[in-house]
């Protein structure tokens, strides 16, 4: 292009020396002069639109977030003994078990790795396989490394142990820049053109992986425009949103639709060193898959979310992770990137806002109490972890032949990190409680295996159904949760509400589940649901607990129940709901 406008110019600018006679040449070379230069000029307006790989640090540079900057490192330990209290630094709390995948959705995620003769290697992660047996190094490679609860097998054949996992930044930001300034660019970041594969995600349970095709134009939304400096770096603007493409070949911009904030309280902060925690259920699978990066703004004690007292920007996969079965977990963790300001503790008024490949961005209100906030809390050998030693116990004693493959991997994967836990010598409550309910969840989840019957068995006859309660009496009765139920393709259950409108009570109500015979209700004051009770009903959507304890919370989750000719099966347990009862 630069040479045919050059070309051009020259001509035109011979052509009028030709005509010109009386000028002096040397006078018409100046003029040529004045039109190449044009012609560069114009060549310098020229812009190519693509994605880039950026750092958190450059990401967050000019979206106005606090201590954007800060790269780095704290020598202080979290609670899960990694040192991730810096700022925009590299470090990843993921663990060796899993997790790994589901902190490099949009990552640009680096495995620093030693071998038996202490040869150290690196190695760079693109995507995942769908059962996560292998990432792969760029978009294009076919053959992928091996990998297996923190031993790398590389293709040679050397194996090499994990020593850390890096997620660097977010990987597929849309970008415009100089066409001119096109290979400087790419000399220092990873670049994708239009054309080009945009490939994440990871497959697992309700997560998903993708592979589309990139598509960058003026028109894409949270465009950034990169600068070219004199040194030869680059600096990255704010996030243009006037735009209405998705920046993806043949979709439309998405809206996050079906998701449902669930802001935690009490035990349930804390897990990850966050001191604020905001999950998204529901419908996540494709937002989480295509989710970049988290802004958390505060505003204090202003409900009317007018004047903004700090903003933070968040990383994966510190701040920010993912779970195959209870949803996008955004966190606002204890670091140099999210100290709050002084005189506040972080109660009050506060909008997170999610940035997503292909989606516009999704935002949420919420007004953190006390409970809201996790307490800076050392572990301790005091914590109680019987309920997890006895839930890992149990599952030792479970044939794996008697389940699907699949649903037994989700249980190995979660026993391996609930026996982790239970190894330490101090522990937090909060990750006590998480192993406890992540290694629950995958139990409840299980699916057995079907065995056909044989041809010469002898019939057993249909067992008698089990009447049901008269009108007049009760129906439902309160029992321990044994958990000895097959688990069916009935439904979870959405819990509508749960208030206490009456002392020393609680009244549920719930949405009805296609099939459902009857609900279960269990309850307890604990929300790994240790010690929990459950409470039985006919096919009813409401129910109410009574003699609960005064002035308590409740925690209360529901699952419908399947009775067919004397055969009991049960769906999975809803989402957790609580409720404080009335004095």
């Amino acid at each position: 292009m630069r040479k045919r406008l050059i070309g051009k110019a020259f001509a035109i600018a011979m052509s009028g020396a030709m005509v010109l006679t009386a000028t002096p040449v040397t006078a018409n070379i100046f003029h040529v002069a004045h039109i190449v230069k044009a012609a560069d000029d114009a060549q310098q307006d020229e812009w190519t639109y693509c994605y880039v790989g950026l750092t958190w640090a450059e990401y967050w540079a000019n979206e106005g977030v606090y201590n954007a900057n800060d790269t780095s490192s704290s020598d202080v330990e979290d609670s899960h003994y990694e040192k991730d209290k810096g700022g925009y630094d590299v470090v990843t709390r993921a663990t060796t078990n899993h997790g790994l995948h589901r902190g490099s959705f949009q990552g640009n995620a680096v495995i620093k790795a030693k071998a038996s003769d202490d040869t150290t290697k690196e190695f760079s992660v693109s995507h995942w396989s769908k059962d996560g047996k292998k990432f792969y190094q760029s978009s294009t490679d076919a053959t992928g490394v091996s990998y297996a609860k923190g031993t790398i097998t590389d293709t040679d054949g050397t194996q090499y142990k994990l020593t850390s996992y890096e997620v660097k930044g977010t990987k597929y930001v849309p970008v415009k820049v100089k066409t001119t300034d096109l290979d400087a660019l790419k000399a220092n970041h990873t670049v994708v053109e239009n054309g080009g594969t945009l490939v994440g995600g990871y497959g697992e349970n309700q997560l998903k992986s993708y592979q589309k095709t990139a598509n960058v134009t003026a028109n894409t939304y949270g465009l950034k425009t990169a600068t070219k400096q004199e040194d030869g770096s680059f600096i990255f603007s704010a996030r243009s949103n006037e735009g209405t493409e998705s920046g993806v070949k043949d979709e439309a911009l998405k809206e996050a639709t079906g998701v449902t904030p669930n802001l935690r309280s009490g035990d349930a902060v804390g897990s990850y060193g966050e001191t604020l925690r905001l999950d998204l259920n529901g419908d996540y699978s494709d937002l989480g898959a295509n989710l970049q990066s988290v802004k958390w703004t505060f505003y204090g004690d202003d409900s009317t979310y007018t004047t903004p007292v700090k903003t933070y920007g968040t990383k994966f996969a510190a701040d920010n992770w993912m779970h195959k079965s209870m949803g996008i977990q955004l966190g606002l963790t204890e670091s140099y990137r999210s100290e709050l300001p002084n005189g506040t503790d972080g109660t009050g008024y506060w909008n997170v806002t999610i940035y997503g490949l292909g989606y516009e961005d999704a935002s949420y209100d919420v007004e953190v109490t006390k409970d809201g906030i996790s307490e800076n809390v050392t572990p301790s050998e005091a914590v109680d972890t019987s309920a997890l030693q006895a839930l890992v116990d149990s599952v030792k004693k479970m044939n794996s032949a008697d389940y699907t493959t699949a649903s037994w991997k989700e249980v190995e994967g979660e026993l391996a990190e609930a026996e982790e836990e239970l190894a330490k010598s101090a522990h937090y409550e909060s990750m006590v409680n998480e192993a406890y309910t992540h290694l629950k969840a995958a139990v409840d989840a299980l699916e057995k295996v079907k065995k056909t019957p044989s041809n010469t068995a002898t019939p057993v006859p249909t067992a008698t159904p089990v009447p049901t309660n008269s009108p007049d009496k009760k129906n439902d009765s309160v029992k321990k949760d044994t958990g000895k139920t097959d688990v069916s393709k009935l439904a979870s259950v959405k819990i509508k509400k749960a208030v206490s409108k009456k002392k020393k009570t609680a009244q549920i109500t719930w949405k009805k589940v296609s099939g459902a015979t009857g609900y279960e209700v269990r309850y307890s004051l604990k929300k790994s649901m240790k010690k929990s009770k459950t409470k039985s009903v006919k096919n009813v959507q409401k129910v109410v607990i009574k003699k609960l304890k005064a002035g308590k919370t409740y925690y209360i989750q529901v699952r419908a129940v399947k009775t067919e000719s004397g055969k009991k099966s049960v769906g999975k347990w809803s989402s957790v709901k609580k409720v404080k009862v009335k004095k």
